[in-house]
């Protein structure tokens, strides 16, 4: 059982530069028992070095790492109670699975029949057991992921470390995967902390994520949060594909109702109250599913079908909407290019930015 409340990983302030050039510029980050945080960004922006940091194989150059309480800092990673698992699997090639799971254990000097126990023990946990006197080279790519991750989970760490782990695996193998990493923590209960450029493993895996991007957070929240309530306009267009729409415009009030102006003869009402940003200028967010047919009796816009491109269960439908270009998720077959379609916009779920600041402008929705 996992002591929920209770803080296993804390990181305060952590900066490192490799050179002249700053790589983690301040982070600060606070994690409770049991949670599964993903590290979530594009290429090149810090995760995978803040998360070798937390495991000790990178020192930092200003900061605090504490681990279930205990500053481990300067600590060396062997006495850090952490386990990672690679994108590379890195198994012994010589060793049976049995033996590379036991290979932690071993080199704590455990005694044989306790060693076996808790490698009959893992085996089950994640159904090797049939595997267990195989070598590597006669694993499947899965298989051996799970082996690796098994490895990991002998140890019975403090905090487990994922460094893109399914990266190597084909799409169908990193689905079956992926649900078997989320049952496991869901079945032991231990703190995980995952690196990930897809934004697909960190919606389905976290329970919070932690967006960064050039060397910074940007946004900490739960999934829902973080694609629903974006803090900046990056994790509104990193989270969401296809991507969120931004169009330029200006907020007004009039007779009580918060009314959008693109400054190209559209106004449209939102359902939307609290606004900061009336009288600025302003980014409109539209997501491609708040783009809907319009029913009878809907308020209803009148666009152009420019291109339809199906992905199986829906159409991502282009559109042109008072001469922008609009991305729309619709049912597969409803629409075709050259059509002109009335369509709505769920007003009451769009976002607004400052457009100087790239910030999200704080709304609720008007009911």
């Amino acid at each position: 059982m996992t002591d929920k409340g209770k803080r296993s990983l804390l990181l305060k302030g952590i900066r490192k530069s490799y050179g002249a050039v700053p790589v983690l510029k301040g982070i600060d980050i606070a994690v409770e028992e049991g949670a599964f945080i993903v590290l979530l960004g594009p290429s090149g922006c810090g995760k995978s070095t803040l998360l070798h940091a937390i495991a000790g194989l990178h020192p930092i150059d200003e900061g605090l790492i504490e681990i279930d309480g205990r500053d481990v800092t300067s600590v060396p990673t062997r006495e850090r109670d952490v386990a990672m698992v690679f994108q590379s699997y890195a198994l012994y090639p010589n060793m049976t699975v049995g033996e590379n799971i036991a290979f932690p254990l071993r080199m704590r000097g455990v005694g044989a029949a306790e060693k076996e126990g808790k490698v009959a023990e893992v085996a089950r946990l994640l159904q090797i057991e049939p595997l267990l006197d195989r070598k590597p080279r006669a694993l499947s790519g899965g298989q051996r992921q799970r082996v690796a991750i098994g490895r990991a989970l002998v140890r019975d760490p403090k905090v487990f470390l994922f460094d893109e782990p399914l990266s190597n695996l084909d799409a169908t193998l990193r689905v079956e995967t992926r649900a078997e990493i989320k049952q496991l923590h869901e079945r032991i209960g231990k703190t995980m902390i995952y690196v990930t450029h897809d934004q697909i493993e960190a919606m389905t895996l976290a329970t919070k994520i932690v967006v960064m991007n050039k060397g910074e957070v940007q946004q900490i929240g739960s999934p829902y949060e973080i694609y629903h309530r974006p803090a900046n306009l990056f994790v509104a267009k990193f989270v969401g594909s296809p991507a969120m729409h931004f169009l330029p415009g200006a907020l007004s009030r009039e007779d009580g109702r918060l009314i959008f102006d693109d400054g190209k003869g559209w106004r449209q009402e939102l359902a939307l109250s609290g606004a900061a940003g009336v009288g600025g200028e302003v980014l409109l967010g539209i997501r491609p599913e708040h783009i809907r047919p319009a029913r009878d009796g809907q308020p209803a816009i009148e666009a152009r079908v420019e291109m339809v491109e199906s992905t199986g269960p829906e159409d991502n439908v282009t559109l042109s909407l008072h001469g922008h270009a609009l991305v729309a998720r619709m049912e597969t077959g409803s629409v075709r290019q050259g059509e002109v379609v009335p369509v709505t916009i769920a007003t009451d779920k769009v976002s607004l930015f400052d457009a100087a600041s790239g910030r999200m402008i704080g709304t609720e929705a008007v009911r």
